[in-house]
């Protein structure tokens, strides 16, 4: 179910896109392994659509408390959007893989700890609402956890699967991890109040979604990011729904 009980009916709106590589559109070159940008963006059929201005500020390997330190200067700034979006957790939800490996048998928190991120998210909700800016919360696409291991493997020297697993339990584990963390963008959504839209749902919902995923098991390949701007011109249908379609503003 997705939470999109805000409509906006200006004639002009402008959006701010707050993410990381996902947003930003990465994907993993087939030939190369290079992480490179897709040539379209995923919000361009919105902008297009509804004549909304679109600032994508989403950037590659961002963390939720990266992201509130750039949200926090443009807020100190002036009221910068009418309509924020989040989509944050990917990267908070990772570990360090090379100290797994040496000591599986020890305690290793992730990048960002899950009530930091909880805490984390309801300050930046909190913040734009004061600006009357209306806060989008977007849950993670789903990641191929084995797809995800073999890449940590291949790119991190002196890593090893089995060692990882051990301190994993199963290797499943790391699915399950980054989850939790998308878990918690929709609670803090229903909890909230806030607009939602559910990405993880449109992922989940085709029979094999790793054919959507790269080969790290993490980023949409270029048919995931297709069924990420299919997926946001829909809400975009509904949070819009003031406004006709293709409208020019006055």
């Amino acid at each position: 179910m997705e939470l999109l009980q805000n409509t906006i009916n200006d004639t002009k709106t402008t959006v701010h896109v707050y993410g990381d590589s996902i947003f930003k559109g990465i994907v993993m070159d087939k030939t190369t392994g290079q992480y490179v940008p897709m040539p379209a963006d995923d919000f361009a059929p919105i902008a297009d659509r509804y004549d909304v201005d679109i600032v994508n500020k989403s950037k590659f390997g961002y963390t939720i408390d990266r992201g509130w330190a750039l949200l926090s200067r443009a807020l100190a700034k002036q009221k910068p959007c009418d309509v924020l979006v989040l989509e944050y957790g990917g990267n908070d939800c990772n570990h360090d893989w090379r100290a797994v490996s040496d000591a599986p048998s020890g305690e290793h928190a992730p990048v960002t700890a899950l009530e930091t991120f909880r805490t984390t998210l309801r300050a930046m909700i909190d913040s734009v609402r004061k600006l009357q800016i209306v806060p989008v919360l977007v849950s993670l696409p789903p990641i191929h956890a084995q797809r995800f291991l073999d890449h940590i493997v291949a790119t991190t020297e002196g890593t090893s699967a089995d060692r990882i697993v051990s301190w994993l339990g199963d290797v499943e584990m790391i699915y399950r991890f980054q989850e939790l963390y998308s878990n918690t963008v929709t609670k803090i959504a229903y909890e909230m109040g806030c607009a939602y839209v559910d990405l993880r749902s449109a992922f989940l919902d085709k029979h094999n979604y790793a054919d959507l995923l790269c080969a790290d098991g993490i980023h949409p390949n270029e048919a995931g990011h297709a069924l990420i701007a299919g997926t946001l011109s829909d809400a975009a249908d509904r949070m819009f729904s003031g406004r006709a379609a293709g409208a020019v503003p006055a």
